[in-house]
């Protein structure tokens, strides 16, 4: 696979962008890569991957820092990773032969080629709906991966054929590993977070939507009946942090329309101020905020300078203890 990614994005650099390329298979990461353009040579350190995603920066920026001439090459780079990988002058190529690269006097950039179809791939189980709802359990109870699979199925409220599949699934991306036949350890746990964070806007948050209301009042006036209803995204920050004063907000809930508008006076509104979604996990009464682990992912989502500084508060005091 890999060798059918860089022939192929050598091929469209070339008939492209007129760049040669030439790849050798060492032991070094995925192999050299030797670029020619008319004028200039470059020798590059290449990593190969399928695609590129919001989880993997972490390790991309570790590896360019530790390898002086990195260059990534992959099937497909998202917008918006491409652009924060030229903001941090990490070269990379695309199957399609869109490339970036910097180096002292010279800057190749090609960034209109559509991106090559790759067809639909088998999906790991850990990242459908149901094994985001288990990884978001998992994330804050470390230790209930040695539950017997009955009991994790039961406090994670999915079907317990879902557990095993979730637990290959881990397996398969190298975030969980066997130390006997009863018992996992975990690994790059702070990976798996920024991939829960990407996998939770993209595939499970877009099912829990249900309408817009608009408030009467105060925000913080409502006094929610905890069990079943609690603040999410930047409201919520806001009474974790007191960093935050909240522009958007978010509501998670098993309550019902009626119940929304009778208990908390909120007016159903297709262009209202509060997003109302379907709460997936079982809420403490004496909480008023949805995990912060939902938090710090809705406020990565949302962006904004004040959004990442508050993220970074409540991952620091609130996550990363547990993680």
């Amino acid at each position: 696979m890999k060798k059918e990614i860089i022939n192929i994005a050598l091929e469209n650099l070339q008939k492209i962008g007129g760049i040669e390329g030439f790849w050798q298979d060492k032991e070094e990461l995925d192999g050299c890569l030797n670029l020619k353009t008319a004028t200039k040579e470059f020798t590059l350190v290449v990593q190969i991957k399928n695609e590129i995603r919001q989880h993997q920066l972490h390790q991309i920026i570790d590896l360019n820092n530790e390898y002086k001439d990195l260059i990534l090459v992959a099937y497909r780079i998202f917008p918006k990773i491409k652009e924060e990988l030229r903001l941090k002058e990490i070269p990379y190529l695309e199957a399609n032969g869109n490339i970036f690269l910097k180096k002292g006097d010279t800057l190749l950039l090609i960034d209109t080629n559509k991106p090559i179809n790759l067809g639909k791939e088998k999906g790991n189980r850990a990242f459908t709906k149901t094994g985001l709802k288990v990884l978001f359990h998992l994330l804050q109870n470390k230790d209930d991966i040695n539950l017997p699979q009955r009991e994790l199925a039961n406090v994670t409220n999915v079907g317990l054929g879902n557990i095993p599949q979730v637990i290959e699934g881990l397996k398969e991306t190298g975030y969980l590993l066997r130390i006997d036949s009863k018992t996992y350890t975990w690994e790059k746990r702070r990976e798996l977070l920024d991939r829960w964070v990407t996998e939770y806007g993209t595939v499970l948050k877009p099912k829990l939507k249900k309408e817009r209301f608009a408030i009467s009042g105060n925000w913080e006036d409502i006094v929610f009946n905890n069990r079943l209803t609690a603040w999410g995204g930047e409201p919520a920050a806001d009474l974790l942090t007191n960093y935050l004063r909240p522009e958007k907000y978010i509501i998670y809930t098993r309550e019902n329309r009626v119940d929304l508008m009778k208990n908390y006076k909120l007016k159903p509104r297709p262009d209202g101020e509060v997003e109302v979604l379907e709460m997936f996990w079982e809420q403490k009464e004496t909480e008023q905020t949805a995990p912060p682990i939902l938090v710090y992912a809705e406020l990565l989502q949302e962006g904004g300078k004040r959004n990442k500084e508050t993220a970074e508060i409540i991952f620091n005091e609130y996550i990363e203890p547990n993680l």
